[in-house]
């Protein structure tokens, strides 16, 4: 018998870019020239990736798991209002897990050459 699997990205939903904060775990930098193709790929096709966020109740703010460089690209270079985002129900451990997941996979994707392409 398999894992049930999970859907989180058919519940995509605009939320203000205020209440979405990045998590203080994540090591993953790109540099300036990746980042820069990053902005041109948004730029021409658009966010076809929604950012993954684990919902803080308490604080009342959606926290980073997944897609940090492209939340950066929606605030420093867009200055969007509203961004696009799925929600994760995990705990912290199982959240820098799934980050770590999300990292690994794109860096083992066999046409993954450029750090950009694959955020």
């Amino acid at each position: 018998m398999s894992k049930e699997i999970e859907f989180p990205v058919l519940n995509v939903k605009m939320v203000d870019i205020n209440k979405v904060i990045a998590n203080d775990y994540n090591p993953n930098k790109v540099a300036p020239p990746e980042m820069e193709l990053l902005r041109h790929s948004i730029e021409e096709d658009g966010y076809t990736q929604p950012i993954v966020t684990y919902y803080d109740k308490d604080n009342d703010v959606y926290i980073v798991v997944d897609g940090f460089h492209r939340y950066r690209c929606a605030k420093e270079y867009f200055n969007l209002k509203q961004i696009p985002i799925v929600t994760i129900e995990k705990d912290l451990n199982n959240r820098i897990a799934s980050t770590i997941r999300h990292n690994r996979a794109r860096r083992n994707t066999p046409n993954c050459r450029y750090v950009s392409y694959c955020i």
